[in-house]
């Protein structure tokens, strides 16, 4: 017995012993098998790389593209976050059918609620939810679909959503049965206001870029973050922090681009031009204002045509060139006072024939080129005239054979102050959309004979063309920044666009006043040129719009008519003006191209009334342009009250705290106010036929409808209240008598 269980026990510490050696050959195998893998084996990377890829996952982070703002900060384009709920169907939460239904049939009466007008019923939601609950949940083969689709039929913004997400089932705090997916949209909160200028950054939708939103785009749209998370449950992740390859990097928001436009003058402009373009169903318009000083562009509207009567900013019209017409006469203007010394009181007889009188429309032949299309005037023209009226009246044929008179010899002299008041080139925009304006200047060939200049210069008569805007095509901004040297003293300052760069609220960038050229002129010349402009606002084409305001402010103008090149019937009417002439603050830019037959084509008729508009909006905006009401500390009533019906007196007096005295409510009375105490006393009006009563104190409509009730005929003469009356009160009246009142 006892060499048996001795025997047991051996067998026991034998098998004890092999699972020993077992298990020390197994862990010997695990950790040879670990460092093998550790260490030498070449797919241990790929192994990491694979499970990493099923728990780790990455996530963009999108950058916030930067804002577009006008002058003072307030937004042309920012985006939106907009937000879409994903819901899934297959969800265990969902799996009980009874309370689904229950739940599901709630939830798409506040949805169809919602947005039901806009075509959405609640039918709309039960079809959807019974579609994809019934059917999409599982697949072939039982196994649960974990699909999320599009619950809503539109994005929606924070606002809107912070409502929906109060419904049944999308106020479960589980959040197994839906996701809420953002996205950042760019939206226009001004509308269509100056949208040619904000522009479209390329993006899979929009192939072709223009605009700011092109221009800046490398920096509005920053760049994009990257964030590691890792997956620990179905649906369920978790932001985690990796090391190597899939460093997380944070986003860069982009920057903010503050434009120079000011948003009441951008939209006093787009209003004034709209209304003119569809009064005269015109083509395309532009519309400029410029700060003189700074040439900062305050508002700059483009307007185009889509259907008839409808426009839309879809070009570059500001930065279209075209022949100016007589508007580039400030040009040639500049070139005969400063370059030729001349005098605008001068006359310049058409020496070249023997006609110095035409009637409206008649052509002149000036040149020596005879078989040259003869030059026109819209308007009776004598040579009499001095070069201030011929700039007031925008004569055509003074300025060409001025111009003809001056440098017919050596017209490379023309071309040359041209270059310097920068007609030859662009100023700074070309980004935006400004095209190089068509300078020629006729080179002439020094190896041929002196003829030459007759056969390049004189063809078709190209010096006496340019003279009134012809032959050379600027843009609508190049005109308005000639004028606005003008404004400035002189000194032609860049337009200005952009006026600065910010990050986080913080400049980091700011564009400076650029000068194109200290003075264009001298000072004598400059003063001559004003006052020719002036001028064409006092006495000449643009009288109709300014001449009365005189007493207010003074303008100076030009206006311009140009035929389009190569289009029939089409024009291009624009008009310069820039005010008030003793400081000058504003340069305004108008131009609109129009077929005759449509309607007004001339720069007075279809350019001026927007001018005008423009006008008058900037100085009623300026307050400090007019006299201020200054407060005092005294309390001040009324002297003098108008007679009329006793409980609108009475109502009146009460609203402006003036103490009176009356027993009566109903009837008419008059108003005596005691000067030392402001007191009114009203007296009633006694209501007999046949006595003539008192209105003198009386408004005229009062007064009238108290006398001729009584059937009396009555006269008036002056305006304001009654005075004095022809027949005296209390005298006898009867049906058809005469009274005369007088008003003052």
């Amino acid at each position: 017995m006892p060499e048996q269980k001795h025997t047991i026990k051996r067998q026991i510490r034998r098998r004890a012993l092999w699972l020993y050696v077992a298990f020390f050959v197994v862990v010997v195998v695990i950790i040879t098998r670990l460092i093998y893998i550790q260490y030498f084996s070449s797919s241990t990377a790929e192994y990491a790389e694979a499970i990493s890829d099923r728990i780790l996952t990455t996530q963009t982070l999108k950058a916030r593209r930067g804002d577009i703002l006008m002058r003072d900060g307030e937004p042309l384009a920012t985006v939106l976050p907009l937000y879409q709920v994903y819901f899934d169907f297959g969800s265990e939460a969902l799996d009980s059918v009874e309370r689904y239904n229950k739940l599901s049939d709630s939830l798409a009466g506040l949805l169809g609620g919602y947005f039901g007008k806009e075509g959405y019923p609640k039918s709309y939601f039960k079809q959807k939810f019974a579609l994809y609950h019934s059917h999409k949940r599982f697949d072939d083969r039982n196994r649960r679909r974990y699909k999320s689709i599009e619950l809503l039929p539109r994005w929606i913004d924070f606002q809107e959503w912070s409502k929906i997400k109060q419904f049944t089932i999308l106020n479960w705090d589980i959040g197994l049965t839906y996701t809420l997916e953002d996205s950042l949209t760019r939206i226009y909160p001004l509308g269509d206001i100056a949208k040619r200028t904000v522009g479209k950054h390329q993006s899979d939708r929009i192939k072709t870029a223009f605009g700011i939103e092109h221009v800046f785009d490398s920096i509005l749209r920053g760049v994009d973050g990257q964030q590691s998370r890792q997956r620990f449950a179905h649906r369920f992740t978790s932001n985690v922090a990796t090391d190597g390859a899939k460093d997380d990097r944070p986003k860069i928001d982009g920057v903010d681009i503050v434009t120079t436009l000011d948003r009441r003058i951008q939209e006093i402009s787009d209003v004034a031009l709209r209304k003119n373009m569809v009064a005269n169903n015109a083509i395309w318009g532009t519309a400029i204002v410029m700060s003189v000083e700074t040439g900062e562009i305050l508002a700059l509207s483009n307007l185009s045509e889509t259907s008839p009567g409808v426009y839309a900013e879809i070009d570059d019209n500001a930065f279209k060139r075209m022949c100016p017409g007589s508007t580039f006469k400030l040009a040639s203007l500049l070139a005969l006072v400063e370059d030729k010394g001349m005098d605008i009181n001068i006359r310049i007889p058409i020496k070249e024939g023997q006609v110095t009188k035409a009637v409206k429309d008649e052509r002149l032949q000036i040149g020596p080129n005879p078989k040259a299309k003869g030059i026109r005037d819209d308007h009776a023209f004598c040579d009499t005239i001095t070069m201030k009226t011929a700039m007031a009246h925008s004569s055509n044929i003074f300025f060409a054979n001025a111009i003809y008179q001056a440098y017919k010899e050596h017209p490379e002299q023309y071309v040359a102050f041209l270059r310097k008041l920068h007609m030859d080139r662009p100023l700074g925009l070309t980004e935006f959309g400004e095209q190089r304006p068509l300078f020629n200047d006729y080179p002439i060939d020094k190896t041929r004979e002196a003829d030459s200049i007759r056969d390049v210069w004189f063809y078709n008569n190209r010096l006496c063309q340019m003279a009134y805007g012809y032959e050379n095509e600027v843009t609508a901004i190049q005109t308005a920044t000639l004028y606005n040297a003008v404004a400035n003293e002189g000194c032609m300052v860049a337009p200005k666009l952009i006026r600065e760069i910010r990050q986080n609220g913080r400049t980091i960038q700011k564009f400076d006043t650029k000068v194109l050229n200290d003075r264009i002129c001298s000072s004598g010349s400059l003063s001559k040129v004003q006052e020719c402009l002036e001028e064409v606002a006092l006495t000449g084409t643009a009288r109709a719009f300014f001449v009365r305001d005189t007493a207010l402010f003074r303008v100076a103008a030009k206006t311009g008519t140009a035929q389009v090149v190569g289009r029939k019937g089409e024009y291009l009417g624009s008009m310069v003006a820039y005010f008030p002439t003793d400081a000058p603050k504003y340069t305004v830019m108008v131009a609109v191209r129009n077929n005759a037959s449509r309607g007004a084509y001339y720069g007075a008729g279809v350019s001026g009334p927007v001018v005008r508009d423009i006008i008058y909006s900037l100085y009623t905006m300026e307050s400090g342009w007019r006299n201020p009401i200054e407060p005092t500390a005294t309390t001040k009533r009324p002297t003098q009250v108008k007679g009329g019906r006793t409980e609108q007196m009475r109502k009146v007096a009460s609203e402006l705290d003036m103490a009176f005295s009356t027993d009566e409510r109903r009837g008419w009375s008059l108003a005596e106010v005691d000067d030392s105490t402001q007191r009114a006393e009203f007296n009633q009006i006694k209501d007999d036929k046949g006595r003539m009563p008192r209105v003198v104190g009386m408004g005229l409509k009062d007064a009238l409808y108290i006398l001729e009730s009584r059937g009396l005929r009555v006269g008036v003469t002056g305006h304001g209240r009654v005075t004095s009356q022809s027949v005296a009160a209390g005298a006898a009246v009867k049906r058809g008598d005469y009274v005369q009142l007088v008003l003052k």
